[in-house]
This record gives C-alpha cells, structure tokens and sequence, in this order.
C-alpha cells in the first residue's frame, strides 16, 4: 500500500467537521469514499435529511461472504477542526476522528480493493449516525446481516493493541413525567409532583445496577420543574443500561412497565421512549472460526495482540444477535477517542491490513 496517500486521505477526511448532527461535513467525507469506491456498485441511501448511508458490494448479489462496517461521523462539534486540524508528530497522528474511525475506514479501504475481484461477494457500509446509537441505519445494517456470513467492523484497536471480541449491549431510554402546576404554600394540595414520581423512578430502575455480575444502570439526566414555590408540573430522566447478558434489558422493561403501572403520585401521566439500543456481542460458533483464523495469522507475523471484551456498543452488536461471525476493533492502533488526545499510531496501520488480508486469503 502507498502510505503516503493514505495519509495524505486521511488528513483530507479529518480536516472536515462531520459530527453526527452537522449535515454539511458527513455529505462531503460521504462522497469522498463514493468516489473512492467508483469502481465498485455503490448505493447512497438517504435515509433522513442529515446522515447518508453508503452500500458499497463488489458484485450485484444477495447474499455475502463477508460485511465491512465503519462510520463517518464523529462526537465533535462544528467548529473543532479550526482549533486542531490534522496533524503528524513523529509516528503519531492527531486530529478529531482520527482513531475513531477516519483510519479504520482508510484500512477497510485498502483491504477491500484486494479481494474486489476474489471470489468472495463483499458488501461494505459505512454510516454516518453511529455515535448516536445508529438509530437511523439500524434496520439497514440488520437487513443486510441477515444475508451475511462473516463481518469485519474496522473500529480501532485497543490502545494496547487488542482487538475486540465481544461488547456489552446497551439500552437508553428518556422518560416524561407530566403532572400538575399548583401554588406549594397557597394550593399544594392540587397539585401533581411530576420531579416526585421522577425521583422515585431513579431510585427503582438504580436497583437493577449490579456490578459483580456486569450489568450497569446510570440515570445521566434529570430535569424538571422551574420554582421551589411551585408544584412541578414536568420532570424527566434520561438513562441507559449495559449488560453482556440480554436478560438485563428485559428486567429494564419489565421494571419501566411495572412502575408505569403502578404510579407513586396520583394523577401523573408517564412517557417513556427507547431512545438508543445495541444488543449483546457474543462470540457464536462462526465468530470462533473468525477469531481462531485471526490469531493464526497474528502469531505468524509476529504480532502479539490478545482479545477482549469491553463495555463499549457499535455496529457490531447487531450483528452477532444474528448469528453473524462477526469480529471488532481490528483497525489501527491509537487511543483516547472522544478526547482532545485522540490519536492514531502511525506504524500500526500497514500491520494491522495486513492480519486482516491474511485472514481472507483463507476463505479463497
């Protein structure tokens, strides 16, 4: 590979602000892979007004041996690449993106153009809307896993070199309490506490956080009422859930129904809203044979990188419920994503293309 084009592609894509909600940016990194990809059967799927969806296959078939995911956006705000535009100290590449993923689909990239002409039917997607939950590319990326027999997700590798085997899933969920406005010293009795039905809900759902088996419960936002001399007529709480086990998120819902039902403060009115979810990544027996290929091909470069298992959703998880073999983080090297230090480890990067074209030489 040419890494000096890389490079030189790389520094292109992270001088352009593409957070997940600024529209402009993701339509310009957008047809950039687009017309990277010219040669290949590309379908640009609009699927809102703000996050386009590339589908990317390198012959017109149904079914694929293998899926590559990645995705454009990033958590940054329109204004950052001003501040700290793409730049390159010695081995180490910084800039918003760079690590998470900018890289990662750069290597998706250079893999892919290998196996074009293989016989392996490979389709490719790369969205924009995954550091929000992929809320609006979800049903497309599980339509076309159901199709799929492996899939490589070109998240970055673990700052010490590990890729990744398996994800807790996540769930969020936004809940709205509507009461009833009253004077606290003249009328309180016609009032509904809309923060008091609120609180009690945080203190029920916390109970399900138990760390000793991994499952975790952090109510992030709470918000409601505007006067101490005031009944608060509104209150709402925004939460999310982890868990290795899908059990977790059915005792969330079964929680949320039960308190919904049976209310704390008369006469309140209770909205709740799934706001974000990714199930579980489990190894299946497919995402075994992947990963026993993986470490072949590691130990015969030479390339010491174990597995591991993180708390942290993507596009993976979606996957893997369908008994995809799917496999994660086997991008470059890098930490601090989501940080001002985000940065990527430059000598990673031809290394770590070179495990996953091992490892597809296989399948021919």
């Amino acid at each position: 590979m040419d890494l000096n084009n890389y490079l030189k592609n790389l520094e292109t894509l992270i001088n352009v602000d593409c957070g997940s909600n600024t529209p402009d940016g993701l339509k310009v990194v957008t047809k950039f892979f687009e017309e990277l990809y010219s040669d290949w059967i590309v379908e640009y799927h609009e699927l809102n007004k703000n996050n386009p969806v590339l589908v990317i296959k390198n012959r017109d078939v149904e079914n694929f041996d293998f899926l590559f995911i990645g995705h454009n956006d990033t958590v940054f705000p329109e204004g950052t690449v001003a501040k700290r535009p793409f730049k390159i100290d010695g081995d180490i590449a910084m800039g918003p993106g760079v690590y998470d993923m900018k890289s990662g689909l750069l290597s998706m990239y250079e893999v892919a153009k290998e196996f074009k002409d293989s016989k392996l039917n490979i389709c490719i997607i790369i969205n924009t809307d995954e550091e929000i939950s992929s809320l609006i590319s979800r049903d497309l990326i599980t339509e076309i896993g159901k199709k799929t027999k492996y899939a490589l997700v070109f998240e970055p590798a673990r700052k010490n070199g590990n890729m990744v085997s398996e994800r807790k899933g996540l769930v969020k969920y936004e809940i709205t309490f509507k009461g009833k406005a009253a004077h606290a010293g003249i009328a309180p009795q016609n009032g509904i506490n809309a923060i008091v039905e609120a609180s009690r809900w945080v203190l029920e759902i916390s109970k399900l956080h138990n760390l000793e088996i991994g499952n975790s419960i952090n109510v992030g936002i709470i918000n409601g009422g505007f006067g101490v001399n005031t009944v608060p007529d509104k209150a709402f709480i925004k939460f999310e859930g982890r868990s290795h086990d899908i059990k977790h998120f059915d005792n969330i819902e079964k929680v949320l129904n039960n308190l919904k039902s049976n209310p704390y403060v008369d006469g309140i009115e209770i909205e709740i809203k799934e706001i974000g979810y990714r199930p579980p990544l489990v190894l299946n027996e497919l995402s075994k044979v992947l990963l026993n290929k993986f470490d072949i091909a590691k130990a015969e470069l030479g390339v010491k990188a174990d597995w591991e298992k993180t708390g942290g959703g993507s596009d993976a998880n979606f996957l893997g419920v369908l008994g995809v073999g799917v496999l994660d983080g086997v991008g470059p090297i890098g930490g601090n994503s989501h940080e001002e230090s985000e940065h990527l480890v430059i000598s990673s990067i031809e290394n770590r293309i070179e495990i996953i074209k091992k490892v597809l030489r296989t399948f021919l």
